[in-house]
Protein backbone atom coordinates (compact mmCIF):
# COMPACT_ATOMS: atom_id res chain seq x y z
CA UNK A 1 0.00 0.00 0.00
CA UNK A 2 2.53 2.48 0.73
CA UNK A 3 5.01 1.40 -1.82
CA UNK A 4 1.68 1.63 -4.39
CA UNK A 5 0.64 4.86 -2.57
CA UNK A 6 3.83 6.36 -2.59
CA UNK A 7 4.18 5.59 -6.28
CA UNK A 8 0.70 6.97 -6.94
CA UNK A 9 1.57 9.92 -5.25
CA UNK A 10 4.78 10.17 -6.64
CA UNK A 11 3.00 9.64 -10.09
CA UNK A 12 0.58 12.91 -8.99
CA UNK A 13 2.63 14.81 -8.17
CA UNK A 14 4.92 14.49 -11.39
CA UNK A 15 1.97 15.17 -13.41
CA UNK A 16 0.96 17.93 -11.05
CA UNK A 17 4.64 19.47 -11.30
CA UNK A 18 4.10 19.17 -14.79
CA UNK A 19 0.71 20.85 -14.78
CA UNK A 20 1.62 23.09 -12.03
CA UNK A 21 4.88 24.46 -13.98
CA UNK A 22 3.37 25.34 -17.45
CA UNK A 23 4.03 22.31 -18.92
CA UNK A 24 4.02 22.37 -23.01
CA UNK A 25 1.00 21.23 -24.06
CA UNK A 26 -1.15 23.91 -21.83
CA UNK A 27 1.07 26.35 -21.21
CA UNK A 28 2.77 26.39 -24.34
CA UNK A 29 -0.41 26.85 -25.92
CA UNK A 30 -1.28 29.28 -24.18
CA UNK A 31 1.33 30.98 -24.90
CA UNK A 32 1.55 31.08 -28.42
CA UNK A 33 -2.23 32.00 -28.64
CA UNK A 34 -1.79 34.81 -25.95
CA UNK A 35 1.16 36.18 -27.45
CA UNK A 36 -0.13 36.30 -30.88
CA UNK A 37 -3.76 37.13 -30.47
CA UNK A 38 -3.98 40.97 -30.18
CA UNK A 39 -1.21 41.44 -32.20
CA UNK A 40 -2.72 39.55 -35.43
CA UNK A 41 -5.92 41.66 -34.63
CA UNK A 42 -4.36 44.75 -34.68
CA UNK A 43 -2.68 44.13 -38.18
CA UNK A 44 -6.13 43.08 -39.69
CA UNK A 45 -7.53 45.78 -38.27
CA UNK A 46 -5.14 48.22 -39.87
CA UNK A 47 -4.64 46.24 -43.00
CA UNK A 48 -8.65 46.30 -43.24
CA UNK A 49 -9.10 49.75 -42.56
CA UNK A 50 -5.94 51.27 -44.64
CA UNK A 51 -7.34 49.25 -47.65
CA UNK A 52 -10.79 51.06 -46.87
CA UNK A 53 -9.58 54.73 -46.83
CA UNK A 54 -7.24 53.82 -50.31
CA UNK A 55 -10.58 52.37 -52.18
CA UNK A 56 -12.21 55.58 -51.02
CA UNK A 57 -9.64 57.84 -51.94
CA UNK A 58 -9.18 56.33 -55.59
CA UNK A 59 -12.94 56.91 -55.63
CA UNK A 60 -13.20 60.61 -54.27
CA UNK A 61 -9.94 61.13 -57.10
CA UNK A 62 -12.09 59.67 -59.90
CA UNK A 63 -15.66 60.74 -59.41
CA UNK A 64 -15.29 63.95 -57.44
CA UNK A 65 -11.59 65.54 -57.30
CA UNK A 66 -11.37 64.85 -61.77
CA UNK A 67 -14.88 65.23 -62.32
CA UNK A 68 -15.49 68.59 -60.24
CA UNK A 69 -12.75 70.63 -62.29
CA UNK A 70 -14.79 69.62 -65.41
CA UNK A 71 -16.23 73.01 -65.49
CA UNK A 72 -15.42 76.13 -67.60
CA UNK A 73 -14.28 78.85 -65.76
CA UNK A 74 -15.70 82.07 -64.36
CA UNK A 75 -12.48 83.57 -64.77
CA UNK A 76 -10.83 84.41 -68.23
CA UNK A 77 -8.39 87.03 -69.92
CA UNK A 78 -7.05 85.40 -73.64
CA UNK A 79 -5.75 87.23 -76.35
CA UNK A 80 -4.84 84.97 -79.36
CA UNK A 81 -4.58 86.35 -82.87
CA UNK A 82 -5.18 84.84 -86.41
CA UNK A 83 -3.15 86.29 -89.68
CA UNK A 84 -2.65 86.30 -93.47
CA UNK A 85 -0.01 87.96 -95.63
CA UNK A 86 -2.55 88.39 -98.81
CA UNK A 87 -5.67 89.74 -97.77
CA UNK A 88 -8.28 92.00 -99.80
CA UNK A 89 -10.52 94.36 -98.28
CA UNK A 90 -12.37 97.86 -99.32
CA UNK A 91 -11.11 100.64 -98.14
CA UNK A 92 -14.55 102.37 -96.52
CA UNK A 93 -12.27 105.72 -96.32
CA UNK A 94 -10.88 105.99 -99.60
CA UNK A 95 -13.92 104.19 -101.09
CA UNK A 96 -11.05 101.89 -103.06
CA UNK A 97 -10.14 98.37 -102.96
CA UNK A 98 -6.79 97.34 -101.07
CA UNK A 99 -5.06 93.98 -102.62
CA UNK A 100 -2.46 91.72 -101.35
CA UNK A 101 -2.13 92.81 -97.86
CA UNK A 102 -0.92 91.45 -94.49
CA UNK A 103 -4.39 91.26 -91.85
CA UNK A 104 -4.12 90.60 -88.61
CA UNK A 105 -7.28 89.66 -86.69
CA UNK A 106 -7.04 89.76 -82.86
CA UNK A 107 -9.04 88.06 -80.40
CA UNK A 108 -9.53 88.37 -76.70
CA UNK A 109 -11.81 87.19 -74.09
CA UNK A 110 -12.69 88.65 -70.69
CA UNK A 111 -14.71 86.79 -67.97
CA UNK A 112 -17.04 88.71 -65.69
CA UNK A 113 -17.45 86.34 -62.71
CA UNK A 114 -19.87 88.64 -60.86
CA UNK A 115 -21.87 87.83 -63.25
CA UNK A 116 -21.26 83.66 -63.19
CA UNK A 117 -22.20 81.23 -60.52
CA UNK A 118 -21.68 77.56 -59.95
CA UNK A 119 -23.42 76.81 -62.98
CA UNK A 120 -23.32 79.51 -65.54
CA UNK A 121 -20.08 81.71 -66.45
CA UNK A 122 -20.20 84.85 -68.55
CA UNK A 123 -17.55 86.20 -71.40
CA UNK A 124 -17.03 88.88 -73.68
CA UNK A 125 -15.09 88.68 -76.58
CA UNK A 126 -13.77 91.03 -78.73
CA UNK A 127 -12.80 90.34 -82.33
CA UNK A 128 -10.79 93.26 -84.29
CA UNK A 129 -9.75 92.71 -87.93
CA UNK A 130 -7.16 95.82 -89.29
CA UNK A 131 -4.62 95.92 -91.51
CA UNK A 132 -0.29 96.09 -90.78
CA UNK A 133 -0.69 99.86 -90.49
CA UNK A 134 -3.07 99.31 -87.71
CA UNK A 135 -6.80 100.45 -89.52
CA UNK A 136 -9.25 98.72 -88.41
CA UNK A 137 -11.16 97.12 -90.86
CA UNK A 138 -13.91 94.95 -89.42
CA UNK A 139 -14.91 94.22 -85.66
CA UNK A 140 -17.26 92.32 -83.37
CA UNK A 141 -18.04 92.49 -79.51
CA UNK A 142 -20.10 90.17 -77.87
CA UNK A 143 -21.18 89.04 -74.61
CA UNK A 144 -22.13 85.66 -74.03
CA UNK A 145 -23.31 83.43 -71.12
CA UNK A 146 -23.05 79.50 -71.14
CA UNK A 147 -23.22 76.39 -68.95
CA UNK A 148 -20.16 75.77 -67.62
CA UNK A 149 -20.05 72.23 -68.20
CA UNK A 150 -21.45 71.76 -71.75
CA UNK A 151 -20.49 75.40 -72.58
CA UNK A 152 -23.59 75.60 -74.34
CA UNK A 153 -25.30 79.80 -74.42
CA UNK A 154 -27.90 80.23 -71.87
CA UNK A 155 -29.79 83.31 -72.61
CA UNK A 156 -28.89 85.56 -69.58
CA UNK A 157 -26.56 87.82 -67.60
CA UNK A 158 -26.90 91.42 -70.24
CA UNK A 159 -26.09 89.05 -73.53
CA UNK A 160 -25.44 90.77 -76.68
CA UNK A 161 -24.07 90.56 -80.21
CA UNK A 162 -22.33 93.94 -81.43
CA UNK A 163 -24.64 96.36 -80.52
CA UNK A 164 -28.14 94.21 -80.43
CA UNK A 165 -28.95 93.59 -76.92
CA UNK A 166 -31.90 91.78 -78.23
CA UNK A 167 -29.73 89.19 -79.85
CA UNK A 168 -30.50 85.67 -78.79
CA UNK A 169 -27.30 82.79 -79.32
CA UNK A 170 -27.66 79.50 -79.34
CA UNK A 171 -25.09 76.46 -79.46
CA UNK A 172 -22.13 76.92 -78.25
CA UNK A 173 -20.62 79.45 -77.01
CA UNK A 174 -16.88 80.23 -77.64
CA UNK A 175 -15.23 76.49 -77.84
CA UNK A 176 -15.79 72.89 -76.92
CA UNK A 177 -16.52 71.12 -73.35
CA UNK A 178 -14.33 68.50 -71.70
CA UNK A 179 -13.56 65.56 -73.23
CA UNK A 180 -15.18 66.74 -77.05
CA UNK A 181 -17.02 64.05 -78.65
CA UNK A 182 -15.69 62.99 -82.44
CA UNK A 183 -19.39 64.45 -83.45
CA UNK A 184 -21.69 67.35 -84.76
CA UNK A 185 -22.06 70.24 -82.78
CA UNK A 186 -24.51 73.59 -83.10
CA UNK A 187 -22.13 76.19 -82.91
CA UNK A 188 -22.62 80.47 -82.58
CA UNK A 189 -20.71 82.11 -85.70
CA UNK A 190 -20.34 85.97 -84.03
CA UNK A 191 -20.07 87.32 -88.27
CA UNK A 192 -23.38 85.21 -89.23
CA UNK A 193 -25.55 86.13 -86.19
CA UNK A 194 -26.76 82.15 -86.15
CA UNK A 195 -25.53 78.61 -84.83
CA UNK A 196 -24.39 76.75 -87.57
CA UNK A 197 -23.31 72.81 -87.29
CA UNK A 198 -19.90 71.93 -86.35
CA UNK A 199 -18.84 68.85 -87.93
CA UNK A 200 -16.48 66.40 -86.75
CA UNK A 201 -14.09 66.02 -90.07
CA UNK A 202 -11.31 63.47 -88.89
CA UNK A 203 -8.15 63.71 -86.73
CA UNK A 204 -4.70 65.35 -86.65
CA UNK A 205 -1.52 66.19 -85.06
CA UNK A 206 -0.95 69.51 -83.88
CA UNK A 207 3.03 70.14 -82.28
CA UNK A 208 3.37 66.25 -81.35
CA UNK A 209 -0.57 66.16 -79.46
CA UNK A 210 -3.81 64.09 -80.84
CA UNK A 211 -6.90 66.43 -81.79
CA UNK A 212 -10.11 66.07 -83.27
CA UNK A 213 -11.12 68.35 -86.27
CA UNK A 214 -14.07 70.17 -86.52
CA UNK A 215 -15.25 72.65 -89.44
CA UNK A 216 -17.73 74.31 -91.05
CA UNK A 217 -18.78 76.45 -94.00
CA UNK A 218 -21.23 78.36 -94.16
CA UNK A 219 -23.06 81.20 -96.46
CA UNK A 220 -22.93 83.41 -98.27
CA UNK A 221 -25.87 84.73 -95.60
CA UNK A 222 -26.88 88.62 -95.63
CA UNK A 223 -25.19 89.84 -92.59
CA UNK A 224 -26.28 93.91 -93.05
CA UNK A 225 -27.44 96.69 -95.02
CA UNK A 226 -24.60 99.34 -95.66
CA UNK A 227 -25.46 102.66 -94.08
CA UNK A 228 -25.91 105.37 -96.64
CA UNK A 229 -24.86 104.41 -100.37
CA UNK A 230 -21.64 104.33 -102.08
CA UNK A 231 -20.83 105.49 -105.59
CA UNK A 232 -21.92 103.65 -108.86
CA UNK A 233 -17.82 103.70 -109.81
CA UNK A 234 -16.54 101.87 -106.64
CA UNK A 235 -18.91 99.12 -107.62
CA UNK A 236 -17.81 98.77 -111.13
CA UNK A 237 -20.93 100.86 -112.41
CA UNK A 238 -19.65 104.66 -113.52
CA UNK A 239 -22.85 105.23 -114.85
CA UNK A 240 -24.76 105.53 -111.57
CA UNK A 241 -24.30 108.23 -109.34
CA UNK A 242 -24.70 106.25 -105.49
CA UNK A 243 -25.99 102.79 -105.15
CA UNK A 244 -27.61 101.03 -102.14
CA UNK A 245 -25.75 98.04 -100.85
CA UNK A 246 -26.08 95.03 -98.77
CA UNK A 247 -23.25 93.13 -97.41
CA UNK A 248 -23.39 89.20 -97.61
CA UNK A 249 -20.77 87.06 -95.76
CA UNK A 250 -19.39 83.28 -96.02
CA UNK A 251 -17.36 81.84 -93.69
CA UNK A 252 -15.32 78.65 -93.43
CA UNK A 253 -13.93 78.10 -89.92
CA UNK A 254 -11.85 74.67 -88.85
CA UNK A 255 -10.51 73.95 -85.58
CA UNK A 256 -8.21 71.71 -83.95
CA UNK A 257 -9.50 70.20 -80.31
CA UNK A 258 -7.76 68.89 -78.17
CA UNK A 259 -10.06 66.65 -77.05
CA UNK A 260 -9.92 65.76 -73.23
CA UNK A 261 -9.62 69.22 -72.18
CA UNK A 262 -12.01 70.80 -74.66
CA UNK A 263 -9.52 73.47 -76.05
CA UNK A 264 -9.20 74.79 -79.53
CA UNK A 265 -5.35 74.29 -80.15
CA UNK A 266 -5.26 76.08 -83.90
CA UNK A 267 -7.51 77.57 -85.76
CA UNK A 268 -7.90 78.31 -89.60
CA UNK A 269 -11.14 81.04 -91.21
CA UNK A 270 -11.54 81.84 -94.41
CA UNK A 271 -13.70 84.80 -94.53
CA UNK A 272 -15.03 86.21 -98.06
CA UNK A 273 -17.76 89.23 -97.91
CA UNK A 274 -19.64 90.60 -100.73
CA UNK A 275 -21.58 93.59 -101.62
CA UNK A 276 -24.58 93.54 -103.38
CA UNK A 277 -27.59 95.71 -105.14
CA UNK A 278 -30.98 95.86 -104.03
CA UNK A 279 -31.40 93.77 -107.50
CA UNK A 280 -29.19 90.55 -105.46
CA UNK A 281 -26.30 90.88 -107.82
CA UNK A 282 -22.90 90.85 -106.80
CA UNK A 283 -21.02 94.13 -107.42
CA UNK A 284 -17.91 93.70 -105.14
CA UNK A 285 -15.31 91.82 -102.99
CA UNK A 286 -15.32 93.84 -99.79
CA UNK A 287 -13.18 91.59 -97.92
CA UNK A 288 -11.23 88.40 -98.53
CA UNK A 289 -8.78 86.59 -95.43
CA UNK A 290 -7.89 83.45 -95.29
CA UNK A 291 -6.38 83.54 -91.66
CA UNK A 292 -4.16 81.11 -89.28
CA UNK A 293 -3.98 81.07 -85.37
CA UNK A 294 -0.27 82.51 -85.28
CA UNK A 295 2.80 80.03 -84.33
CA UNK A 296 3.01 81.14 -80.94
CA UNK A 297 -0.35 81.18 -80.02
CA UNK A 298 -0.62 77.23 -81.03
CA UNK A 299 2.28 76.53 -78.67
CA UNK A 300 0.96 78.50 -75.80
CA UNK A 301 -2.88 76.74 -76.68
CA UNK A 302 -0.68 72.70 -76.82
CA UNK A 303 1.26 73.85 -74.09
CA UNK A 304 -2.13 74.51 -71.64
CA UNK A 305 -3.41 71.48 -73.20
CA UNK A 306 -0.69 68.83 -72.52
CA UNK A 307 -0.67 70.25 -68.82
CA UNK A 308 -4.52 69.37 -68.64
CA UNK A 309 -4.09 65.93 -69.98
CA UNK A 310 -1.06 65.15 -68.14
CA UNK A 311 -3.16 66.50 -64.99
CA UNK A 312 -6.09 64.28 -66.11
CA UNK A 313 -4.05 61.18 -66.62
CA UNK A 314 -2.46 61.37 -62.94
CA UNK A 315 -6.03 62.08 -61.10
CA UNK A 316 -8.59 60.34 -63.18
CA UNK A 317 -6.17 57.01 -64.21
CA UNK A 318 -2.71 56.81 -62.42
CA UNK A 319 -3.38 57.95 -58.48
CA UNK A 320 -6.80 55.88 -58.43
CA UNK A 321 -5.48 53.04 -60.18
CA UNK A 322 -2.22 52.78 -57.82
CA UNK A 323 -4.62 53.21 -54.73
CA UNK A 324 -6.79 50.56 -55.78
CA UNK A 325 -4.15 48.18 -56.55
CA UNK A 326 -2.24 49.22 -52.98
CA UNK A 327 -6.06 48.78 -51.21
CA UNK A 328 -6.15 44.97 -52.96
CA UNK A 329 -2.70 43.74 -51.39
CA UNK A 330 -3.58 45.26 -47.85
CA UNK A 331 -7.11 43.54 -48.05
CA UNK A 332 -4.90 39.84 -49.21
CA UNK A 333 -3.08 40.75 -46.45
CA UNK A 334 -5.94 41.34 -43.94
CA UNK A 335 -7.42 38.56 -45.21
CA UNK A 336 -4.70 35.96 -44.01
CA UNK A 337 -4.00 37.93 -41.23
CA UNK A 338 -7.85 36.49 -39.94
CA UNK A 339 -7.39 32.76 -40.99
CA UNK A 340 -6.66 30.61 -37.48
CA UNK A 341 -2.81 30.14 -37.11
CA UNK A 342 -1.90 26.37 -36.73
CA UNK A 343 -0.20 25.07 -33.71
CA UNK A 344 3.86 24.44 -33.72
CA UNK A 345 4.94 21.05 -35.03
CA UNK A 346 6.50 20.78 -31.63
CA UNK A 347 3.38 21.68 -29.60
CA UNK A 348 1.72 19.20 -32.15
CA UNK A 349 4.53 16.55 -30.07
CA UNK A 350 3.82 17.52 -26.97
CA UNK A 351 0.17 17.47 -27.36
CA UNK A 352 0.23 14.12 -28.13
CA UNK A 353 2.62 12.68 -25.59
CA UNK A 354 0.32 10.30 -23.35
CA UNK A 355 0.27 10.97 -19.31
CA UNK A 356 1.48 7.67 -18.41
CA UNK A 357 4.82 8.20 -20.42
CA UNK A 358 5.36 11.50 -18.24
CA UNK A 359 5.28 9.60 -15.54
Amino acid sequence: MTSDGTAATGGTAATGELVASGGPVAGGGIAASGGSGPTRRMLWTAALGAAAFLFTLAALLRLHVYEGVLALPLEQDRTYRLATSDGDYFDHGTLSFREGVPLVATVTLKGDPAAGNGDTAVWTEFTSLADARGNRIDYHERRTAFDRRTAMTVNCCGEYVDEDAGARQSGLAFRLPFRAEPRSYPMYDTVLRRAVTLRFEGEGDVQGIRAHRYGYTVGPIKIEDVPGSLPGRALGLPGRPALGVSRYAEVTRTLWVEPESGLTVKTMESHRQTLRTVDGVERAVSLRADLVMSPEDVAAEVAAARAFTRWALLVRDVLPGAFCLLGAVLLLVAVRLRRPVPPSAAAQDEQQVPAHDLA
